[in-house]
């Protein structure tokens, strides 16, 4: 009898810890930005940089500044639009705010950031950089 109630014991602990676990409070799931709230920060924010402001190597210092601040660059290349002006941080995950946080990391005024999701894009956020990185933290850093 002793052993019947340990094991009912035992099965009613075990119930309820999977209950806690997947019902009541769920396992966080890694994976893009803005699955399961807006307004949710990251950790870790992938980033993409294009360089568009036709002077060289402008994407691999951008790359080495974001990096540095814990941001992870997965891709560093020449866009397409070899004179953009104003460089521009682009939401591409339904999350501004992570958006936001690259902006400020990188000195772009608020103005500068948009959201425009892109379901197809494996980053969170995109860096289109233009012809006023000279303004730019990036740029500060280099001098």
């Amino acid at each position: 009898m002793a052993v019947g109630a340990v094991v009912v014991l035992f099965a009613a602990v075990l119930v309820y810890s999977v209950v806690d676990r997947f019902l009541i409070r769920p396992p966080a799931r890694p994976g893009r930005v803005g699955e399961n709230s807006p307004t949710k920060i990251e950790k870790l924010i992938q980033v993409s940089i294009r360089n568009e402001c036709g002077t060289k190597d402008m994407a691999m210092n951008f790359t080495s500044y974001l990096r540095k601040r814990g941001f992870d660059v997965v891709e560093a290349i020449n866009g397409s639009v070899p004179d953009r002006s104003v460089t521009m941080v682009v939401d591409a995950a339904g999350n501004y705010q992570n958006a936001l946080r690259v902006a400020e990391a990188l000195g772009v005024g608020k103005q500068n950031v948009i959201t425009k999701p892109d379901p197809r894009s494996y980053v969170d956020v995109e860096v289109l950089i233009g012809k006023d990185y000279h303004n730019l933290k990036p740029n500060e850093s280099m001098e």
